[in-house]
């Protein structure tokens, strides 16, 4: 037993670092404008130019930075992408106490390291929570090579995205409640939420399955990061992010890797209408103003498909227990009908890949596996921006592939998992 628990954190050690250095070496001399948005934030907040955190470019969320960004970025010779600041403000906070000390290059560098461990990491966690039908270093192989092969996993690697650590606490969360740690569970998903503010929303999942302790450690630790973020960077600080979060969901923002349902829906109905915002080089998006009806129906939608996700999975905890697949399939959902949904916005769902070679049997499950990211690979985007007849075709594939996963994994909920060995149909030991 403890020569193979030795053999198998060798080869998930290596798996981890082969993973990581296929990553450094594919992204690491891209500039990372998302890493580099926080980075400024920090810089405007230590130089006082709090007004400049956020762009505050009510009616429509642009996609610019603030004017305040915009001339910091030309006073340093900066050229190339430049997006906004939409994260809460104790992050802003925390980025101004290492900015100013430390260059964008060594935080860069530091994010190509770490960032990859974590997206390994959460693919591990995931495949923890699968049947011991298959061996956990091989599932955590299809999954780390499924989403570096992937357009969602690629650019967040790409980009540095803070999203792979939303992705990798929300993960971490579902493991954890799973593995019967409800104060860990509580604190990795608050932490999540106080960063993206959507995985606050998987509490409520938890409250409708009967897992009152990990919702209350996620209410105790959330209010605690909530008040340590206004008591560091004050009330009119929150106030403008808020306000940039209602112009967020007040706006369709399309793009060829924007995977949701506002987007198609603004190039069906509202082509002509779309405002074209200038990108670098060839690059560009669109933006479209909500009408209140809209705004109304997509949260509505969002509420309501919250309510009978909680209703679905409140049904199987009273049976013989939620099922994991489950949980990809909310995430899909959810993401799908939120204001914003960046295709790397999924990975926390596309981390539970490998569970499909459990339940659907090795060949079939990478059948799947492999069906799935076609779609969503650099080549199908450059094949999909050739054809005009659909408008925005990347996305559209994009959109139709992530619900197709999540088709998927409620076709496999009614399968028992495929056993290929002596092994029980247990989960991972934690």
């Amino acid at each position: 037993m403890i020569y193979d628990r030795m053999r198998t954190a060798l080869v998930m050690g290596l798996i981890f670092a082969a993973f990581a250095a296929a990553s450094f070496a594919m992204f690491a001399a891209d500039p990372s404008p998302d890493l580099h948005a926080t980075w400024i934030a920090g810089e405007l907040y230590a130089a006082g130019q709090t007004a400049q955190v956020y762009a505050g470019d009510a009616p429509l969320f642009t996609m610019r930075p603030s004017a305040g960004a915009e001339a910091y970025l030309a006073g340093i010779g900066h050229e190339g992408a430049a997006y906004p600041y939409v994260y809460p403000p104790l992050w802003a906070v925390v980025a101004s106490w290492i900015a100013p000390h430390v260059p964008f290059a060594a935080a860069k560098l530091a994010a190509n390291l770490v960032n990859p461990l974590l997206m390994a990491g959460m693919v591990a966690l995931a495949a923890r929570t699968a049947p011991r039908a298959l061996p956990l270093p091989l599932l955590t192989l299809v999954g780390c090579a499924a989403l570096l092969s992937s357009l969602p996993g690629a650019v967040a690697l790409e980009q540095n995205q803070p999203q792979i650590l939303v992705s990798f606490l929300v993960v971490a969360a579902i493991e954890r409640a799973r593995a019967g740690k409800p104060l860990t569970a509580g604190a990795a998903l608050a932490l999540a939420a106080a960063i993206k503010l959507t995985p606050a929303l998987l509490c409520l999942l938890w409250l409708a399955t009967g897992r009152r302790r990990e919702a209350a450690a996620f209410v105790v630790a959330g209010g605690a990061l909530g008040l340590l973020s206004i008591g560091l960077a004050g009330w009119p600080l929150h106030a403008a992010f808020l306000a940039e979060i209602d112009t967020i969901r007040r706006t369709v923002l399309s793009t060829l890797f924007t995977y949701g349902l506002d987007p198609i829906l603004a190039h069906t109905f509202f082509g002509d209408a779309l405002t074209r915002i200038s990108g670098d080089g060839a690059l560009g998006w669109h933006v479209h103003a909500k009408p209140d009806a809209w705004a109304f129906a997509s949260s509505a939608a969002l509420l309501a498909t919250l309510a009978g996700l909680a209703l679905w999975m409140r049904a199987q905890a009273r049976g013989s227990g939620v099922d994991m697949l489950a949980w990809p399939v909310a995430l899909v959902l959810l993401t799908l009908l939120s204001p914003l949904a960046w295709g790397y916005h999924y990975l926390a769902a596309l981390a539970f890949l490998p569970h499909l070679l459990v339940r659907l049997g090795l060949r079939g499950g990478l059948i799947a596996v492999i069906a799935l990211v076609q779609p969503v690979s650099l080549h199908a985007l450059r094949l999909f921006e050739n054809v005009p007849a659909i408008p925005n075709l990347p996305a559209v594939a994009g959109t139709l592939t992530m619900l197709a996963f999540a088709g998927l994994c409620l076709a496999a909920m009614h399968r028992a998992p495929t056993r290929t060995g002596p092994a029980p149909t247990q989960a991972h030991p934690a």
